[in-house]
């Protein structure tokens, strides 16, 4: 039989590295990282992980803007680019969820 603090020791360790997966996942999902840490340390790893869930589905992606006439990306919801409504050409904006996308087909970009 082992000994019970070493396996205690062990149990802690592995509860702190499943705790710290779940901040790191939920950082990474656009959830709330410190919440996610507190509830999975405080509660148990589950009821971090089922928060984590439940704020996922919450999380809005943003959406990006880009014109086709002087390829500039916006991240704020406009209709029209400014930049070139300012030399008197009205051009529709085109809308991505990711920049990288726009990157891809067209090369070099200028966010404004």
């Amino acid at each position: 039989m082992e000994n019970p603090k070493a396996m205690l020791i062990y149990f802690i360790a592995i509860y702190l590295l499943v705790t710290f997966i779940l901040t790191l996942m939920g950082i990474d999902g656009k959830s709330e990282g410190v919440r996610i840490f507190l509830l999975s340390l405080f509660l148990t790893p589950i009821v971090g992980m089922l928060f984590m869930m439940k704020e996922r589905r919450k999380a809005t992606p943003v959406h990006y803007y880009y014109c086709h006439e002087c390829d500039y990306i916006f991240p704020v919801k406009m209709y029209h680019c400014p930049m070139c409504q300012e030399n008197g050409k009205k051009v529709r904006l085109t809308k991505y969820v990711s920049p990288h996308k726009i990157t891809n087909q067209i090369g070099q970009l200028k966010l404004s």
